[in-house]
């Protein structure tokens, strides 16, 4: 089956399993069926929202990766039992989501991705089917109305994008995705998200929306609700790992496990081993670079001319790392911005604000 077959086709192909299909068949009956979902598609994280009462919000995280095992290693009743997530595509076993890196890490190695860079991954022949089925945990483990809306994230162009960044095929891929599994998809730029998610209460939609991926810092501009700009920069998560790496001269993974686990961009960067400085300086770069790039779009354009302050958002997990908002404050307070910053908010949580966002989006 070509990948073309595999978007363009309703056929479901073996689905995640993670329970017995009769007791979630009747804690559905019993589950308040939520009208639409929110779906952030990231490099890193897959995260699914969706209302499980008239008020309450409930997020579905899952890690974007996969690890394919050979069918001998396969015991679907300990799987069953241990809940591992798995999908069963073209004669083999694909395990997904954490247990993908773990498996990876005892196996010594190297867990596959379906999204690179922001889009679907060309370089993985595998990623539709298997992404198409992480798509379906995230967005039905908890009950969505049939046919309902699905509201998902797309990156905007990248600065300086090369030709395979295709933002325009990987948005109508998702579509045709989720179109597979019976919902109305609906694309919303994803740093635009975060800002609809930080201001759901404030009087004004306005701001300058900074979403940190692993593939992509994206960047929107929101004034009293219309989104003025867009774009996003490819040096962010997986940067820093690739990076931080070739100049230690160890494993990306490692270089990655200690980001989210051990670092602390408040510390000196002389005091702390080689590992975390070589973190330290390429979160440094990173955040340089994005301001810049800031700089950069708002004088060139003629178009945009903020004349009030206006507040900055920033989101995704890259922002993660403690001290992280603080270095940020700092270099934006060094640069010379051609607009005034009344405060930097922290989302409120930073791996789920653009699925809120979405949510919220769909319900409009």
């Amino acid at each position: 089956m070509s990948i073309d077959d595999i978007l363009f086709t309703s056929k479901p192909l073996p689905v995640i399993v993670h329970e017995n299909e009769e007791n979630m068949a009747k804690k559905k009956e019993e589950k308040y069926v939520s009208p639409s979902a929110g779906l952030d598609v990231g490099t890193g994280w897959l995260v699914g929202s969706s209302y499980i009462s008239t008020t309450k919000i409930d997020y579905i995280p899952l890690r974007d990766c996969f690890y394919t095992i050979p069918t001998e290693m396969f015991s679907k009743s300990m799987f069953n039992k241990d809940k591992v997530k798995y999908v069963e595509h073209d004669g083999r076993i694909h395990i997904v989501g954490e247990d993908a890196l773990t498996l990876a890490k005892i196996q010594n190695g190297v867990a596959q991705r379906p999204m690179a860079k922001g889009v679907i991954n060309p370089n993985e022949r595998s990623s539709a089917p298997i992404l198409r089925e992480m798509i379906r945990y995230c967005i039905e483990t908890n009950p969505i109305q049939k046919g309902g809306k699905v509201v998902f994230s797309v990156p905007a162009a990248v600065i300086g994008s090369d030709d395979n960044f295709n933002v325009e095929y990987h948005e109508l891929s998702i579509s045709s995705l989720i179109s597979s599994l019976g919902y109305t998809p609906e694309p919303l730029n994803e740093a635009y998200a975060v800002i609809i998610s930080e201001m759901e209460n404030a009087d004004e939609v306005t701001g300058l929306g900074l979403s940190f991926g692993a593939g992509l810092v994206n960047v929107a501009m929101a004034y009293k609700g219309m989104k003025l700009f867009e774009f996003s920069i490819n040096k962010s998560g997986d940067f820093i790992d690739k990076e931080s790496s070739r100049a230690c001269g160890i494993g990306e993974s490692i270089m990655n496990h200690i980001k989210e686990r051990q670092l602390d961009l408040t510390k000196n960067e002389f005091e702390v081993d080689a590992e975390q400085r070589a973190l330290i300086f390429v979160h440094k770069h990173v955040i340089k670079n994005v301001i810049d790039n800031i700089i950069r779009t708002f004088s060139k354009s003629d178009s945009v001319n903020i004349i009030e302050p206006i507040p900055v958002i920033i989101s995704g997990g890259t922002t993660l790392p403690n001290g992280f908002v603080e270095l940020f404050e700092k270099e934006l307070l060094n640069a010379k911005l051609p607009f005034k910053v009344t405060e930097v908010i922290p989302a409120k949580d930073r791996l789920t604000a653009v699925a809120h966002g979405c949510l919220l989006w769909s319900m409009r």
